[in-house]
């Protein structure tokens, strides 16, 4: 990730984070006041506004910022001088366009639409009708006793009124899987916790062998190292997609990915954000959306951030300071590669 183009971003990610901040204290009696502060800070939250989420309450959204970044950078801080994240699930910082993906994008910040759940945080897009990227915060206390949730999986209620809300029967008969991004076993500590996980805004159509194969076994690596070694991970995964003139497609509309990524940052316990440096073990992996893996290991599919940056067009951990940035996202992980 060149040096440069992350300068250019690091003021405009530092005014998303106030401005998101601001709407997270959103209330019915705040509107005009929200509206207000968020012209001042020179963004815009939109016409749409979100509703609750049939199983995690009130799910803060906002689309990103449509200016172009700032060219002068604010000086580099620490850790205690950045803004409070807005969500635990985006403490490594929000994901932002490159700028080659932002101007082919302009006119479409529904493309990249910002929605904070308890649970996860997930940038939507509504031309594809499925996530961009989902984040979320893994540790011992994600886990406990609630049951999987029964049933269907679940419309998203908070996407904009208008926007099509994928539905269980888009998956039905496809030969895909309903593949969750922050998984079921991740988020049992209530049930409105692993119901969450079952909202349609949280799964993209995987092949059953990518599924239940080194995806499965990555997840229980995930795991194994939150449950019972009480590391912290923060975690973001999605869809990649090869630029193809008609994409591969579901139901009503619903983009099957060409392959998967996710990214693991591993704190060690008693370990904070503050404390990641160029030693931090970051997990990165591409795995393709396709048959005959099943029996495949997740180690085998390691990479660069670097790399899913390059593919996906967003850059990742963007809270992190720039020369960790540069020495995290370089390396491809040789740590143990644990799970069944």
């Amino acid at each position: 990730m060149g040096s440069n183009k992350k300068r250019q971003q690091k003021s405009w990610v530092s005014r998303a984070f106030i401005a998101l901040l601001v709407t997270g204290l959103s209330a019915a009696g705040a509107k005009c006041g929200l509206e207000r502060g968020l012209k001042e800070l020179g963004l815009d939250l939109g016409g749409d506004r979100p509703r609750p989420s049939p199983s995690s309450g009130q799910s803060g959204s906002a689309s990103p910022p449509k200016a172009a970044p700032p060219k002068s950078a604010p000086p580099k801080g620490t850790a205690s001088s950045r803004p409070p994240a807005p969500s635990p699930h985006l403490e490594l910082g929000v994901p932002v366009r490159t700028a080659a993906r932002s101007a082919r994008a302009e006119a479409a910040a529904s493309d990249d639409h910002l929605m904070i759940k308890p649970q996860y945080a997930l940038s939507y897009n509504r031309s594809r009708n499925v996530a961009n990227w989902v984040s979320w915060r893994l540790d011992a206390a994600s886990f406990g006793d609630a049951p999987r949730h029964r049933g269907k999986f679940l419309a998203d209620g908070a996407l904009p009124e208008g926007w099509y809300r994928v539905q269980h029967d888009d998956y039905t008969g496809s030969g895909f899987d309903r593949g969750h991004m922050v998984r079921s076993e991740e988020r049992t500590r209530t049930p409105d916790d692993n119901k969450a996980t079952f909202l349609l805004t949280n799964i993209l159509p995987q092949r059953h062998e990518l599924n239940a194969g080194p995806w499965l076994r990555l997840e229980e690596a995930c795991q194994e190292l939150a449950q019972k070694e009480r590391r912290v991970l923060f975690l973001v995964a999605g869809g990649l997609f090869d630029e193809r003139e008609r994409p591969a497609t579901i139901g009503k509309g619903v983009w099957v990915p060409d392959a998967f990524f996710k990214i693991a940052v591993v704190l060690e316990p008693g370990q904070g954000p503050e404390d990641i440096g160029p030693a931090t073990r970051v997990i990165a992996v591409v795995m393709p959306n396709e048959t005959g893996i099943l029996d495949q290991g997740w180690g085998q599919y390691r990479t660069t951030v670097d790399e899913i940056e390059r593919r996906a067009g967003y850059d990742f951990l963007t809270a992190l300071p720039e020369a960790a940035q540069r020495t995290l996202e370089a390396r491809v992980d040789d740590g143990p590669a644990s799970g069944r």
